[in-house]
């Protein structure tokens, strides 16, 4: 396979033009970490664009950072630390789930879309990506939005791009609002006997005005493993601000959820470690055959968790007050009981995110449309890339 190496927006467009003459597809790649997300590419080529990297401007007194798309997201993430800011939506690290070193790059983060703890409380990436000038695969260069958020008329392609696994153009120099870190962070742990209980508390907390940042529910045998407690489900709700605000937020917090379970509370250290996990989904290991990725609605968490339960053999934590089940098992029908449970019990979105090839090749890694929004799908795919040269396949047929 032919590996194409751009340097600029003007050579990319370039490699496209002539890719459309002769009807010669490409797979996309940065640093590799997410090739086993998504159904498996067949192209003709590859275009290779981590030679395309580097921060171009960051403004900390505007919040405001630019970077080529193939920059290191560690190197991005270094370089907000050191001016005590984030990227708020607490971007997913491949590195547990897939294997390797690396982080990816900022490219990969906005194509993939995929978004940490705080998403419930802050957003996903698609609403702190403010612009982009790309190559769409027809060839042509263009730019979206701009420095500052601010309602337009138009269309709002940040919102597009963000998601679609580079099938509609390849981007460079994005444009990311980033904000303040915490001063501090705190966790606080309510041992639930039951399931039902944990998302309760959940509940409770964020119905509050206490404002968590983030819900996580551990089953028994993970919170266990993860020092968390005996023979109990643990909700873990997080604080974060300044310093006295989180700890009179805790206080409340606490007399909140005290006639739930036993309370105790983390160090912003294993706090901090405990987030990491629940972002990379580091309690699964290479044991485990397929990792899915379940968006429910988080008072229809217990329901579908307990009835997949009854029947297959699963491990499972959540996130996102239980909006979000990562579901770890293995067999030939699993994907199809998954989502079949999820349509008697209130509907959502079941994504494969790590199976083997083969796997991959034969099963919707993507939730399947309705006809009409697969319709939509189509409709804007052929907009932006007529003859679909740009991963070929990654979202499904």
């Amino acid at each position: 396979m032919d590996i194409l190496s751009p340097t600029s927006l003007d050579e990319v467009r370039d490699i496209i033009r002539n890719c459309l003459s002769d009807e010669t597809s490409l797979s996309l790649r940065g640093a590799g970490t997410k090739s086993s997300l998504g159904n498996p590419v067949v192209a003709d080529a590859q275009m290779q664009l981590s030679g395309m990297s580097g921060i171009i401007t960051y403004e900390p007194e505007e919040l405001i950072l630019v970077a080529r798309a193939g920059t290191e997201l560690t190197e991005i993430e270094a370089l907000l630390e050191a001016h005590n800011q984030m990227l708020s939506f607490e971007p997913f690290h491949p590195e547990i789930l897939y294997g390797g070193t690396s982080s990816g790059t900022i490219g990969g983060m906005v194509g993939a879309g995929l978004s940490g703890p705080r998403r419930i409380a802050s957003g996903g990436v698609r609403d702190y990506l403010l612009g982009f000038n790309a190559v769409s695969g027809r060839g042509d260069i263009f730019q979206s939005g701009s420095r500052v958020m601010k309602n337009v008329t138009g269309y709002d392609l940040s919102k597009l791009m963000a998601g679609s696994f580079g099938t509609l153009a390849i981007m460079d120099e994005i444009t990311i609002k980033v904000l303040p870190a915490p001063e501090t962070s705190v966790s606080l742990v309510v041992s639930c006997s039951d399931l039902a209980s944990a998302q309760a508390a959940c509940s409770q907390a964020f119905a509050s005005a206490h404002e968590p940042t983030a819900a996580c529910i551990l089953p028994r045998d993970i919170a266990a493993n993860v020092n968390l407690g005996g023979d109990a489900f643990a909700a873990i709700i997080r604080l974060e601000g300044v310093e006295v605000s989180v700890a009179n937020r805790l206080t409340e917090m606490q007399n909140l959820l005290g006639p739930i379970g036993e309370l105790h509370s983390l160090t912003q250290e294993l706090s901090a470690n405990l987030w990491r996990q629940v972002r990379d989904a580091a309690f699964f290991n290479e044991t485990h055959e397929q990792i899915w990725k379940l968006s429910v609605a988080p008072t229809a968490c217990v329901g579908i968790v307990n009835k997949i339960k009854t029947s297959i053999d699963a491990s499972y934590f959540m996130d996102w007050a239980g909006g979000l089940i990562w579901l770890a098992g293995a067999g030939e029908r699993l994907g199809a009981d998954i989502r079949d449970v999820m349509a008697s019990n209130g509907g959502g979105h079941a994504t494969l995110m790590r199976a083997s090839d083969d796997r991959r090749q034969n099963i919707s890694v993507f939730q399947p449309q309705a006809p009409a929004l697969m319709s939509l799908h189509t409709r804007i795919r052929r907009a932006f890339d007529p003859k679909q040269l740009l991963n070929p396949g990654r979202m499904g047929a």
